[in-house]
């Protein structure tokens, strides 16, 4: 058998905007409420709260002078320069400085924690006094330092180098106290912090070691200077190189000329022996003349000889002695340079050791703390705050109830969207003015199907109840599904059912019966499942209801409560108490059905729990009902009783009874 079902459009499972607006415009009296509650918190803060004092002062710091040269460790010297990334650097220890804990340790021991942390005297206080409530014990000076640096602020632009200091207190003389003794700490802090303690007598002591070493390296190069008698090394060298090399030319021609000499001499023995006549007179007097002057050479070519081994000698001894007296030049050097050195830290340890703090160069105050000013951008930023804080309280209350915490089906989309079930139809919710009537509880004869006696509202079959425009749509579209079903036997069995008794069922199934007897297409009986025997139908105004078993009899003499209606309850006559009906008495009773001359049977049924019977009858419905209501009714609930009564026969349509719309018409994208 084919099945008409309405085609679900695809939609995410998520949260939609819709979803938003509909839990914030449903809970807007909590939003209001939160709001109200947080304009009255903030409206408090800001008159009741005692004023906050502010006073302020800058600081330029053009450079900051490392006094490396005083350590004992040679470091770089920190030089001025125009590098953003120096500038933050230095600023950003300054800042550490200004804010650190022994600076304000400093501040509260100069004040004393009593001033800056005096007994209260607000009114709580006094209250707590008059109970015998005993004070806490004195301010101490680590509570003092504690106010000192959570009053304190202290900031700097990137890349300047301007430093600005401000001090809050509810005191207004305090503020600037604490602000002047803060700064005077500080430049003590600051060269504390960039120079060492007790620099001028490690430097005069260096100074006077590094002298006395000197002394005693020109004392013993003084003394291997005497022994040599070199008073330069390289100078003393070369002398003696150039020396021995003069004595050994004098040396070479002298031997050339005394063997010149000589052959000479023997030129002339020669000469006489082989009997050459010349003048005697003037022969030996060249012969005496030639030895004296080979006797002369020979001297002088001994007397180089002579000095040309002291001189080497010499060379010997300086070569010996080199080393040394190289090691005694370099350690004069090192200790020469030392010594400079330290004359010239020793000049900058004096005049640090003089430098008064508060006339620092390189540090000076562009503003001194000004005189106290009532700060009102905290106290502001806090009652906005608050403000803004029960707005966003309620509306974040709102969403948690309205998105995470609440299980129910609150819009007729979310049947759709969440649950994946598909809609039949959406009745708005009514408060019963203008002849609507309350959807009344099933089975309640205080708020049954009729209105009460006492209220002349009107009822769900007359043409004016609010009720009838949507019976007359469900009719025609059971009407629809009939035909495209090819459901043409009689009778055909309507069922209405939900999940709680006020689900408004009975109203929807009286409406339903009067829509169908209003076509003239046959008789229409209406039974309702819930009331007992003794129990009088108030359908019509007090009109009696039949029992299902007489009602259903062959050509039974009952009467219409209108035109083609009729009702009938479950149960005997004799029965004392609500009627129980059970599914083998409703299947022993099919018969009479199929054999009865309705067109419609519609069943008023019992709501869904685990012990009812709807369960069992749905599946001999040709169409069940399923009515939801709004903002009742869980999620899980309905997802599981509708794959239930699916699983058993695919014929349930879902109505939503009692919808609400709470967004603007103009928001709301269901409208």
């Amino acid at each position: 058998m084919a099945e008409i079902r309405r085609e679900i459009q695809q939609h995410h499972s998520g949260i939609h905007l819709n979803d938003i607006l509909f839990a914030l415009f449903k809970r807007k009296r909590t939003i209001i409420l939160c709001a109200v509650a947080g304009l009255v918190a903030a409206a408090a803060y800001y008159f009741f709260y005692p004023p906050m004092y502010e006073s302020q002062a800058k600081l330029l710091v053009r450079y900051v002078l490392e006094r490396s040269a005083v350590d004992p460790i040679e470091a770089e010297k920190a030089a001025a320069t125009s590098s953003s990334n120096y500038t933050d650097r230095v600023i950003d220890a300054e800042i550490e400085i200004l804010t650190s804990w022994d600076l304000a340790v400093q501040v509260a021991e100069a004040i004393g924690p009593k001033r800056l942390l005096p007994p209260a005297t607000d009114l709580l206080t006094k209250v707590a006094h008059a109970i015998g409530f005993k004070p806490s014990a004195a301010a101490t000076e680590a509570e003092a330092a504690t106010a000192i640096s959570s009053g304190l602020k202290v900031i700097s632009t990137k890349g300047s180098n301007i430093i600005f200091v401000s001090y809050q207190n509810h005191d207004p003389q305090m503020a600037t106290l604490v602000l002047q003794e803060l700064l005077s700490r500080y430049f003590v802090k600051h060269l504390e912090v960039h120079r060492s303690a007790g620099a001028f007598d490690f430097v005069t002591q260096q100074t006077d070691q590094v002298r006395t070493r000197l002394n005693q390296t020109e004392d013993a190069l003084k003394s291997l200077r005497d022994k040599t008698g070199i008073i330069s090394l390289k100078e003393g060298s070369e002398a003696l190189t150039a020396e021995s090399a003069k004595i050994q030319d004098d040396l070479n021609a002298a031997e050339a000329e005394l063997a010149e000499g000589k052959a000479l001499v023997k030129q002339t023995v020669e000469n006489k022996a082989q009997g050459w006549k010349v003048n005697s007179a003037q022969s030996g007097k060249s012969r005496q003349s030639e030895k004296a002057r080979v006797a002369g050479i020979e001297a002088k070519v001994e007397t180089l000889k002579t000095r040309l081994h002291e001189v080497q000698q010499k060379m010997k001894q300086l070569s010996e002695l080199s080393p040394q007296m190289e090691d005694l030049e370099r350690k004069r050097e090192l200790d020469e340079a030392n010594y400079k050195y330290f004359a010239a830290s020793l000049e900058k340890a004096r005049i640090d050791e003089a430098l008064d703090p508060s006339k620092m160069p390189n540090i000076s105050a562009v503003q001194r703390p000004s005189p106290p000013m009532v700060e009102t951008k905290m106290r502001n930023k806090i009652a906005l705050g608050l403000a803004g804080g029960g707005i966003a309280f309620g509306i974040a209350l709102s969403l948690l109830k309205g998105l995470a915490l609440n299980r129910t089906v609150g819009r007729p989309l979310q049947l759709e969207t969440q649950l994946h079930i598909p809609l039949m139809l959406s009745i708005p919710y009514s408060n019963g003015r203008n002849g609507h009537l309350v959807l009344p509880p099933n089975g309640s004869s205080a708020g049954a199907l009729a209105t009460k006696r006492q209220h002349s509202k009107l009822a769900p079959w007359e043409p004016g109840h609010f009720m009838r425009p949507y019976c007359d749509a469900i009719r025609d579209r059971l009407g629809l599904y009939f035909e495209l079903n090819h459901l043409t036997h009689k009778p055909k069995l309507v069922g209405v059912t939900g999940f709680a008794e006020s689900a408004g069922t009975s109203t929807l199934a009286a409406g339903l019966a009067a829509s169908l007897s209003e076509t003239n297409d046959g008789k229409v009986l209406l039974v309702d499942v819930n009331l007992g025997p003794e129990e009088v139908h108030p359908f019509f105004r007090g009109k009696p209801a039949y029992a299902l078993t007489a009602a259903l009899k062959p050509e039974a003499g009952i009467n219409s409560a209108a035109d083609n209606l009729y009702l009938a309850t479950v149960g005997s006559p004799n029965a004392g108490g609500p009627a129980q009906l059970g599914l083998k008495k409703f299947f022993d009773m099919m018969p009479n059905m199929k054999a009865s001359d309705f067109d419609y049977i519609i069943f008023d049924m019992p709501p869904l729990h685990q012990t009812s019977p709807s369960w069992g009858m749905a599946a001999f419905m040709d169409k069940l009902l399923l009515v939801v209501e709004a903002e009742k009714n869980n999620r899980d609930v309905i997802q599981r009783g509708y794959r239930k009564l699916v699983a058993e026969r695919d014929n349930v349509a879902v109505v939503v009874n009692k919808t609400r719309s709470y967004v603007p018409k103009s928001l709301d994208g269901e409208s």
